[in-house]
């Protein structure tokens, strides 16, 4: 039996409903970062974080860098790496930099407790609940004052790291004041790093090869 009209219009409703449940599930949104080396604009960042209905959490990320001298470009930078995080653990990574000439290929999966790590062609074994340092969004809690395992994010280098918290701060993010908390983690460099009320981040610093670095988050958009 053909449905009535009225069944018609319940069918239509319930599937834009389910549609919009689904739409909000994959919630999405993109953060735009501006670098500057040395006090000067140097390139940008961007990261696009999806929660999935599934307790997945997906970070893209994608950098461009340059430092010129005169108008002489003496120093180029690339990355595109994506991480997937569920229930504060990073269960996949991939990515691929550019660091100045220097390409590095890298990819993590989770493997029982613990997470492999290949990066070009070689492979190591590094603690499951290791943070990523791209620093996008806090570890989990019991490593945020103390001793953290890293993946660096461009060569995929297992490092023992430390993380200290520094407190609570305002800062000027996008245009808008913020409460944010400023943490301090020891790396392949000493890195300043400040997290907003979603526990993501807005704001980093350190030095590079005698050179001040920040990168800083200038929009948000969904």
């Amino acid at each position: 039996m053909a449905p009535t009209p009225l069944a018609r219009v319940a069918l239509a409703l319930a599937a834009a409903l389910a549609a919009a449940a689904g739409a909000r599930a994959a919630d999405t949104e993109v953060r735009d970062f501006a670098t500057r080396i040395d006090g000067k604009p140097a390139g940008d960042y961007h990261m696009t974080i999806t929660r999935g209905d599934d307790g997945t959490c997906t970070m893209s990320g994608q950098a461009d860098v340059r430092l010129t001298r005169l108008g002489i470009t003496v120093y180029r930078y690339s990355y595109n790496g994506t991480e997937v995080w569920k229930g504060g653990r990073l269960v996949k990574f991939n990515s691929q930099s550019n660091d100045d000439g220097k390409p590095f290929t890298v990819a993590a999966w989770a493997e029982g407790d613990r997470l492999r790590v290949r990066a070009n062609g070689q492979e190591q074994v590094a603690r499951g609940d290791a943070w990523v340092t791209t620093y996008w969004q806090l570890p989990a809690r019991d490593l945020r004052n103390g001793a953290v395992p890293l993946i660096e994010a461009d060569n995929g280098q297992i490092l023992n790291g430390q993380m200290q918290y520094l407190g609570s701060e305002q800062l000027t993010v996008g245009g808008r004041v913020q409460n944010c908390t400023h943490y301090r983690a020891s790396g392949p460099n000493l890195t300043e790093l400040w997290f907003d009320a979603q526990e993501r981040l807005v704001k980093r610093e350190w030095t590079e090869d005698g050179h001040r670095v920040v990168i800083e988050l200038v929009r948000v958009r969904k």
